[in-house]
């Protein structure tokens, strides 16, 4: 199972202004290209975790390159129901691993040009970033202190989840598929997602999570779910039952069936 991890590069040097560091980053994600290209040929079998990967993969190669469709990360949503969140929650969550680059230039493109408008409307709004290696740059970025929380890495995010109004994922790069996505519908959150962030999900703008690209549309967006309980609830609902009917190991673990039952056994050099 592949994504095509150069295009995360790729997005990172676009938005690099140290024209050193954008030269040596288009020139990796070059190399990784064709280490990719050349992985996804020494094998019998490869799928993709989105369509988008199995499209980029395919514009840097000269012959098409293997194909056994797609088959998305899952969760098992139905194993718990959405989390209980107060009706008051006023928390605006974002949650992963900040030592990945594409969520820490995410994470501090929300904080400096969106979350700013969102409190000029909701003062009493949180920006909370939970995940291990936070950027010190989130905290000089003249957000008050009582509007901004920076927990690291926890154990348990529910305590917080549940007073979250708004879960955000403001990536600017990115490949394959952004599991938080999924968790974020399997716990019944309402989300508001770049559309990189949302790339080779089925993600409907108004039905399962709001979907905005600029500052001052982010930010409508995270002060909408904010002020309106009845869109909150419906975003979050429409998210959840996404999951259930589209993200399911239930359902997809078959494909995986398919993809087993017709690999060879496997030779050297040749692998499945």
């Amino acid at each position: 199972q592949h994504n095509a991890v150069y295009m995360i590069l790729r997005r990172l040097a676009e938005a690099e202004r140290n024209p050193v560091k954008r030269m040596l980053m288009e020139h990796e994600a070059d190399k990784l290209a064709g280490f990719e290209v050349a992985t996804c040929a020494a094998f019998d079998h490869v799928t993709w975790v989105t369509q988008e990967d199995h499209d980029a993969v395919q514009a840097v190669a000269a012959a098409p390159v293997r194909n056994d469709g797609v088959l998305p990360i899952c969760g098992s949503p139905e194993d718990a129901p959405p989390i209980a969140r107060r009706p008051d929650a006023k928390r605006v969550t974002f949650l992963g691993g900040l030592h990945y680059p594409p969520n820490a230039q995410g994470v501090l493109w929300f904080a400096e040009h969106a979350f700013p408008q969102v409190l000029a409307a909701q003062p009493d709004a949180i920006l909370t970033v939970i995940g291990k290696q936070p950027p010190e740059a989130l905290r000089s970025l003249g957000i008050p202190a009582r509007n901004l929380e920076i927990t690291g890495y926890v154990d348990d995010p529910q305590p917080y989840l549940a007073e979250t109004a708004a879960f955000v994922v403001p990536l600017l790069a990115g490949g394959g598929m952004r599991v938080k996505i999924i968790d974020g519908w399997s716990w019944g959150l309402p989300i508001v997602s770049t559309r990189i962030g949302a790339e080779g999900i089925d993600a409907v703008d108004g039905v399962n999570m709001l979907l905005a690209d600029t500052p001052a549309d982010f930010a409508a967006a995270v002060i909408a779910l904010l002020a309106d309980p009845a869109q909150n609830a419906k975003i979050a609902a429409g998210g959840r039952q996404w999951a259930v009917e589209r993200y399911n190991w239930r359902t997809v673990y078959r494909g995986w069936d398919r993809i087993y039952g017709a690999t060879p056994t496997a030779t050297a050099g040749n692998h499945a």
